[in-house]
């Protein structure tokens, strides 16, 4: 049922993209056309292609076939190279299509798909340097644990004695080489404050104007303002979701899907143990009920079973809430049905998840239709139509945080509320056309359409907090926790606190990253190093970032693969202190 709700509410985009794209459709299939043309006037019989040579061209072909496959190791092991993709499991879609050609790789993606990974697979990390500073400070961690974000007393070595399980075992191994991040002078900064998490459907930053999204605009350019944030994800809504909720990469690569569940690493979380994501570690060390709104089905990508086992009480569309439009439905009237759920409580931690945001953007959009005018009247320039009609998707969202913050500041809870919101993903349906007018430049591809703006805002600060550490969606919650001075251990996630001694850089879905230094293609291999690069070694500062993203990524796959927090949290206990978690050994 829940497919064909998907496929009906998604019919009008299908339309109108075959409409868009009808004569392109219409030429590609002009090879075709004229090949049956030509067998009809020919009149082609059996005689002419005897079984023996039929055989004979098939034999041909699965030779040639083995022999390119052979020869793959030719093109150099690296990742990035033909043989690297044909064989990690890590290696994205888009990636792996564009260095083997999209038949191959769907014929892989197939096997993993029916008959999961192979048993084989390589080692998941890398040696790198990080090891060795991780063997110098955690001993000093351990000595003064309380200016280090880890839990006191969890040893991996300890824990890996547990575990006959090699990936447990290999992930015990990389963790004990990591170094705790260091707290900081914002550690703290917002403790005892009430959390308002969005991930907003397409979001970016060429949704924020001065005179169309005046609150969005307030909201990105005061607080703790981002200058380097880039959202990771191209699409898929959960990915950006799952990282931005659990500090982890999902599998964008061959995930085994594990027939009969929800495929995608968030769909497929609902049954492991999730007790770093946003709502369990709220609850677990704030006390604070966490609770999560949507304004969709609860059924679609399995947000009725992944939400809550991240510690979150949940309503969506048909479920706690209702709503004039099916698809997209309104940010707003999701804000109106949830606020007064949680405004008068002592302290909350709410999470949104909208959908106004979605394309395409014209008028046979819904939120579009409804926006339009106003949007129109308030552009100062003339706008392509995907332009002007993403403005007017979100402008929904831009209503929906209008009333938040008048609701909040009404109650009293504005100064002590920390708002923070970002995009799932890049706005994909957005023309060319579109993003350049929005942007004032060129559409760049390979790294700067991923900039984007993450929101942290509070009302009460006195003057705004510029940083300008690359970073990216598994930041954020990491970001948080250090600011809410909450107990965390940051060796248990992919990402750093942005404020933190840690190693930053902005990773993207497709393992390409940006750091202070360098911007490294991986699709090309090739690096862009800035013109202030000071490093007396790049290859090896190269060398040493590319195994720091692989590791990183490696680890958020094999830890939910695995159920490694399961595996910790049911061998360790925790004991509550006034200012860390302790750890037991069970």
């Amino acid at each position: 049922m829940i497919i064909v709700d998907a496929v009906r509410s998604f019919f009008w985009s299908i339309r109108s993209t075959l409409r868009e794209n009808a004569a392109a459709i219409l030429l590609l299939e002009v090879p075709a056309l004229l090949e049956l043309l030509s067998i009809r006037m020919k009149e082609r019989d059996d005689e002419r292609f005897p079984m023996k040579e039929r055989l004979g061209m098939q034999l041909c072909a699965i030779t040639l076939w083995c022999l390119i496959v052979l020869i793959l190791p030719l093109s150099g092991t690296a990742d990035y190279s033909a043989y690297g993709v044909y064989h990690s499991r890590y290696t994205d879609t888009d990636t792996a299509a564009a260095k083997l050609g999209a038949l191959p790789n769907f014929i892989v993606e197939l096997k993993c798909s029916i008959f999961g990974s192979s048993d084989t697979k390589e080692d998941p990390f890398v040696s790198d340097e990080l090891v060795e500073e991780a063997e110098e400070m955690i001993p000093e961690a351990i000595a003064a644990p309380v200016a280090y974000n880890h839990y006191d007393g969890l040893y991996f070595s300890d824990l890996k004695k547990l575990s006959d399980d090699k990936t447990i075992n290999a992930l015990c191994d990389y963790l004990a080489g990591q170094p705790a991040t260091r707290q900081n002078e914002y550690t703290g900064l917002f403790e005892g404050y009430n959390l308002i998490y969005i991930c907003a459907e397409s979001f970016s930053s060429l949704a924020i104007d001065e005179e169309v999204t005046p609150t969005l605009y307030k909201l990105a350019n005061n607080g703790i303002v981002l200058n380097n944030y880039y959202n990771s994800f191209k699409n898929t809504t959960t990915n950006g979701e799952y990282a931005f909720l659990t500090g982890l990469w999902p599998d964008v690569a061959r995930k085994d899907t594990n027939m009969g569940k929800i495929s995608g690493t968030m769909g497929q979380s609902m049954d492991k143990n999730m007790d770093m994501a946003l709502g369990n570690i709220f609850k677990r060390s704030e006390g604070v009920q966490a609770r999560a709104y949507h304004n969709y089905l609860g059924d679609y990508y399995g947000r009725k079973r992944t939400l809550p086992n991240m510690g979150f009480e949940c309503k969506f569309m048909n479920d706690g809430m209702e709503f004039t439009t099916a698809w997209p439905a309104s940010d707003l009237e999701m804000m109106e049905q949830s606020i007064d759920d949680y405004i008068n409580d002592r302290r909350f931690c709410t999470y949104y998840m909208t959908f106004s945001g979605h394309g395409n953007y014209t008028s046979n959009n819904i939120m579009v239709a409804r926006n339009l005018r106003t949007v129109s009247s308030l552009v100062s320039q003339n706008l392509p139509t995907s332009a002007l009609g993403y403005l007017s998707a979100n402008y929904e969202l831009e209503k929906a945080m209008s009333l938040l913050v008048e609701r909040l500041e009404e109650a009293g809870k504005l100064e002590n509320t920390v708002i923070v919101l970002t995009g799932d993903h890049y706005p994909y349906y957005l023309t060319d056309a579109g993003y350049a007018a929005l942007k004032g430049e060129k559409k760049d591809e390979t790294f700067e359409s991923y900039r984007s703006t993450c929101i942290i805002y509070n009302a009460g600060l006195k003057e705004k907090i510029e940083v300008d550490t690359p970073c990216c969606n598994v930041d954020i919650l990491p970001t948080i926790c250090n600011l809410f001075g909450i107990s965390y251990d940051s060796r248990l996630y992919a990402g750093c606190d942005v404020f933190s001694d840690g190693v930053h850089v902005a990773e993207l879905y497709n393992k390409t990253f940006i750091t202070d230094e360098v911007k490294y293609d991986f699709a090309s291999g090739k690096a862009y190093w800035s013109d202030d690069a000071q490093e007396e070694d790049p290859d090896a500062y190269l060398e040493k970032m590319i195994s720091v993203v692989k590791n990183r990524y490696a680890m958020s796959i094999e830890i939910e693969d695995s159920d490694f927090y399961g595996f910790v949290f049911d061998h360790y206990r925790t004991k509550r202190n006034t200012q860390v978690n302790e750890w037991e050994l069970r």
